[in-house]
């Protein structure tokens, strides 16, 4: 058929072909296009069924949790969950230590190895290590994958021993309970489930992280709640303790006039035998317990302004019709409405004081009269009695000197006797070794006149011998060390006691108070020495701006306080320490003791435990002033029978 032929509107047959290829290679691909798209929704699908099952064993998951209690049970349960069911290598939980001011490791998984498993269980993040800080500032989770070059991120990833890893805040943002890390090393990534930032990817860890969180609050929340009930209900033990036992009356009232409630003290006030006969018996307070109900209506009317009673004394009846004196303080409960719902109060029984301010009114007069008439008496007994202290005082100081000097005599002799004795004895050998010269001349003259030799030797040994030449050489050396250490000691004495003797210079210097207790244990040696083991025990202490011969003779009386209230050989301990900016020196005895009742009173101007005619009193008033002068303090304590320990801090100054 020619083209003429053709059927109108039909195409030619070149061009048919060329459309039905054109149609062909629509369809082919459309149908690749379907290919493709059934490929991406079966991809979506599996991607469903996994999101379906994850979320189903999350589901499950939480129901477990809601079971447990204790957060270190949460996590290792979570720990397991994420290895088995997400897919991950290792998990860490780190919980925050607030003593250790670090996140801990608290469990773990994933770690099978023994040296990999104790590294974990090390695993720590201070507090406020740079790495949490986004997390600190609101981001959701940091994330660390193969390729990362942070040093913060790469840091953690050898704590943690992955290449790769999640951390979660679990709690708040702001400074969350726990931290948990997700993670997994370069040999495992063909076995896990790997590390990426797609939302996909995260879903399913996130999703977890979230149910932990909400765990974690609640477990905080309920810990909270029931530590907040344990310490009501302990409060509330305690204040019905109190109102149960308490010494004061306690009561609930309504404003017209009954006992809602009461303590058993108040029932033992008013004369009931119980609070519930109170509560029983009294329906009028007002008419039944007031003398004067007036001061009810006074009292209701304060409260109704507003304003709490407190310390008002008012007249009670008491059940069989006698009076009290009670010191009421009340305070009113609103309703909504504003009106007074009841009323709470307090009464103190003050029958006891009043009786007594009564008596001490009616005594204050007569006693005012007492002392006009004794006060011209004392003024002048006062200028009398300054007068014999001060004479006292001077006596106190002659029998001081006299002491020491006593002292100073009896340790003077002492070098001296053996000085003497051995000045004797060198004088005996001076005669032995003259006389043992002279024979020796004698011999050597006789050798030369004979001409002979070998029996003037030997009697000239001999002579030796007899006089002892070699005792006596090796003698002499020793005895005129013990001369001159005789003399050493007689000299230091003196040195020690013209220093001892400087009481009454008023210029004060920096001394070392160590110094002068050795000085004074020196002089007041021959007072101790047969009383007394003594034991020193003196610190490193510095200078001190001081008078040195005042506190001299305060050590002196402690001393030989110390030593008279031995009555058998004891101990006597000086001790010296700083103490905050105060030199402690402690003077210790084993001696008798002083009572309780005397103690109080052992500073006072003429007062003395020692026997009559052995002391004046005046001693450790001495030594009390002293102290007060150098801006010091002395205490005392003391124990019957065991001993007694004064002591005294003076201040350091330099200068």
């Amino acid at each position: 058929m020619d083209r003429r032929e053709m059927p109108a509107g039909a195409a030619p047959p070149d061009d048919e072909t060329a459309l039905l290829r054109r149609e062909n290679e629509t369809l082919a691909q459309q149908v690749k296009e379907l290919v493709k798209a059934e490929g991406k929704l079966y991809r979506y699908q599996e991607q469903l069924d996994v999101q379906l099952r994850e979320y189903q064993e999350l589901y499950q998951f939480n129901r477990n949790l809601n079971g447990l209690r204790d957060l270190s049970e949460i996590f290792s349960t979570a720990a397991d969950f994420i290895i088995n069911n997400l897919g991950y290598e290792r998990v860490v939980f780190c919980r925050l230590d607030a003593d250790e001011g670090s996140y801990c490791a608290n469990a773990w998984d994933g770690y099978y190895h023994a040296e990999e498993s104790d590294a974990a269980s090390r695993l720590a993040v201070p507090r406020n290590d740079p790495l949490l800080a986004p997390l600190y500032g609101g981001a959701p989770f940091l994330i660390c994958l193969e390729e990362s070059d942070d040093p913060l991120l790469r840091r953690f990833a050898a704590l943690m021993q992955a290449t790769e890893y999640l951390i979660y805040p679990l709690g708040s943002h702001d400074l969350p309970v726990a931290l948990l890390a997700v993670g997994n090393s370069a040999e495992q990534f063909p076995f896990c489930r790997r590390i990426s930032d797609s939302e996909l990817a995260l879903l399913g860890i996130g999703n977890l992280a979230g149910l932990l969180s909400s765990s974690i609050e609640n477990h905080i929340l309920l810990a909270n709640t029931a530590r907040a009930l344990e310490q009501e209900r302990l409060a509330e033990a305690k204040y019905r303790g109190i109102f149960e036992n308490a010494t004061e009356g306690i009561f609930q009232a309504t404003v017209e006039g009954r006992f809602l409630n009461c303590n058993p003290a108040l029932a033992e006030i008013l004369g009931y035998h119980a609070p519930q006969e109170v509560i029983g018996s009294i329906t009028d307070i007002a008419r039944q317990l007031y003398v004067n109900p007036l001061q009810r209506t006074r009292i209701l009317s304060e409260l109704a302004r507003g304003c709490t009673v407190k310390g008002c004394e008012v007249e009670f009846y008491r059940k069989d019709g006698s009076k009290c004196w009670v010191r009421l303080s009340v305070r009113a409960s609103f309703s909504p409405g504003g009106g007074i719902s009841h009323i709470d109060g307090v009464v103190e029984d003050v029958s006891e004081r009043k009786r007594v301010e009564e008596a001490i009114r009616t005594l204050n007069a007569e006693l005012e009269q007492r002392v006009a008439d004794r006060t011209s008496a004392l003024e002048q007994a006062s200028a009398e009695l300054q007068q014999t202290h001060a004479h006292m005082l001077q006596q106190e100081k002659m029998a001081s000197i006299g002491q020491l000097a006593a002292g100073v005599a009896h340790e003077i002799n002492n070098p001296m006797g053996f000085i003497i004795s051995n000045l004797n004895t060198l004088d005996k050998y001076a005669e032995r070794l003259t006389g043992f010269i002279k024979v020796q001349d004698e011999a050597i003259a006789r050798m030369r006149r004979e001409g002979g030799g070998a029996e003037v030797v030997e009697e000239v040994a001999q002579q030796r011998r007899g006089l002892k030449v070699d005792h006596v050489m090796e003698d002499v050396g020793h005895l005129i060390g013990e001369c001159q250490e005789g003399a050493g000691r007689v000299k230091r004495i003196v040195q020690e006691l013209k220093g001892f003797a400087r009481l009454d210079e008023s210029e004060l210097k920096v001394a070392n108070l160590n110094e002068g207790l050795e000085s004074t244990i020196n002089i007041v040696w021959n007072e101790l020495k047969f009383k007394a083991e003594l034991r020193k025990e003196l610190g490193e202490i510095p200078g001190t701006l001081c008078n040195p011969g005042q506190l001299n003779q305060v050590f002196m009386n402690l001393l030989v306080n110390a030593a008279q209230a031995i009555e058998k050989f004891g101990v006597i301990t000086v001790r010296t320490t700083l103490q905050e900016g105060m030199i402690r020196v402690e003077i210790s005895d084993t001696g008798c003791g002083i009572p309780a009742d005397r103690i109080k009173r052992i500073f006072d101007p003429f007062y003395t435990t020692k026997a009559v005619g052995t002391g004046t009193g005046l001693g450790l008033s001495i030594v009390y002033d002293i102290v007060k002068k150098h801006d010091g303090a002395i205490e005392v304590e003391s124990e019957p029978g065991v001993g007694t320990t004064f002591i005294v801090r003076i201040p350091v100054v330099s200068q």
